[in-house]
């Protein structure tokens, strides 16, 4: 039994029939060699990485190509510029001055005074730049031409996509590329935003976009103050190029606030202070707080024969300011003249408002047919009592727009009523 069952598997055995190598190729496996393996798959992974290196070489060439085109598209609009008003009760304060406290002065309060006026100064100067222009005929490399289209720059605000500088126009007049030197030395392409040529001022912008963060560290927007609370006798700090050459400094009073100068349209007050002027001056006078008090004009010394640094009063052009930071035109019309009150009316005879004194020649006063003698009663509803009325007026009109100014002018006997239609320009 034992020796029948153990031969029964070799008997069965024997009778399997002769199997097919065909149906057992599945089983017929290549074994690879594992170095040969790593080094194929390391080539592909250097060549994927390869790949993505060329990718993000690309990509990054793409967008720093693309960058300022993407910031000029997407970033969000300038926002309105506001130049806050003056507060003129404080006028009433500044002049009710406490008897001052007497004590002894030592060379110490000096140096505290002086220390303390330097780093006042220090700090507003930061809201101060050189703006150089270039004449597109001249060579940039040539020191000396590049050195007289220089002049003093303010910031004096910053509308989110643009830093908007103060200058002098006249000085800049003739260029046609500009650059804006800060405080910590760097450079920048500005552009001419917007400019008035009764005034003589101008506003160029900045690209934000190109101002480094390091540099932001060192700039400020500058603090404009109230000039029509200064009073004689006080502390005045003088910086820009106020004495001909850059980064000068000076510490002076005000000798003088109560003078103003007729322009085309408007008086302006102007301040006067005691430190000596060159008629290559330009710069901003600041109040010892670092409050931006006056811009220096030297063209004011020929006309009030100050042969001291004077300037006009930062109150005063307030509107045109923010006008020419929001890109508009200062409205020109190019009338001078003086008030006519109820008290001189009464004795000259001559009906109160403007009356004019000078017509400015290819004036749109000129062309629309006013002349020297007439007086202007109201400009479209406004009437006008006071030259800060008339000024008022003609700032609230728009360029381009034909506005009715009414008027009186002398006939045969008495003075009689008369309209002028004036389309109101610019003065470049």
């Amino acid at each position: 039994m034992c020796m029948e069952s153990g031969h029964e598997p070799k008997q069965e055995m024997e009778q399997m029939p002769e199997q097919n190598p065909e149906e057992y190729s599945f089983m017929q496996e290549v074994i690879k060699d594992e170095k040969r393996d790593v080094s194929v798959i390391s080539k592909k992974i250097g060549k994927w990485a390869l790949a993505g290196v060329v990718f993000g070489a690309a990509a990054c060439m793409g967008f720093f190509a693309l960058k300022p085109w993407a910031e000029t598209v997407f970033q969000k609009d300038a926002d309105q510029v506001e130049i806050p008003k003056d507060d003129d009760t404080e006028k009433e304060t500044e002049s009710e001055v406490t008897e001052p406290v007497q004590q002894e002065l030592t060379i110490d309060s000096y140096r505290e005074l002086n220390r303390v006026l330097t780093e006042t100064a220090s700090e507003a100067k930061k809201s101060v730049v050189m703006v150089t222009g270039i004449r597109q005929d001249e060579n940039w490399t040539s020191g000396q031409s590049k050195a007289s289209l220089q002049t003093s720059g303010l910031i004096v605000a910053d509308n989110g996509r643009e830093v908007l500088i103060l200058t002098g126009y006249s000085d800049m007049k003739n260029a046609s590329l500009f650059q804006v030197q800060f405080i910590d030395g760097t450079e920048h392409e500005a552009v001419m935003k917007q400019k008035d040529g009764n005034l003589n001022l101008a506003v160029f912008s900045v690209a934000k976009s190109g101002i480094t963060q390091e540099t932001w560290e060192k700039i400020k927007v500058a603090v404009l103050g109230n000039s029509n609370t200064l009073v004689q006798g006080r502390t005045l700090l003088a910086m820009g190029s106020p004495f001909g050459y850059e980064d000068g400094f000076g510490v002076g009073v005000a000798s003088s606030v109560g003078a103003s100068v007729i322009r085309a349209d408007g008086e302006f007050q102007i301040v006067v202070t005691d430190m000596p002027a060159t008629k290559k001056g330009s710069g901003f006078l600041f109040d010892s707080y670092g409050s931006a008090i006056g811009i220096i004009d030297a063209g004011l010394m020929g006309e009030n024969g100050a042969e001291t640094l004077t300037g006009i009063g930062i109150s005063a052009v307030k509107s045109e300011i923010e006008l020419m930071c929001n890109g508009k035109n200062v409205p020109y019309i190019g009338v001078t003249g003086t008030i006519v009150t109820s008290e001189m009316s009464q004795v000259q005879e001559i009906p109160e408002g403007l009356y004019v004194t000078e017509v400015e020649v290819d004036s749109p006063a000129m062309k629309a047919g006013i002349q020297s003698g007439d007086v202007i009663t109201k400009v479209g509803d406004a009437g006008i009592g006071s030259l800060g009325d008339y000024h008022k007026a003609v700032l609230k009109q728009e360029a381009g727009k034909t506005i009715t100014l009414y008027g009186q002018r002398r006939g045969a006997e008495n003075f009689v009523d008369i309209k002028f239609n004036v389309t109101v320009g610019i003065k470049q």
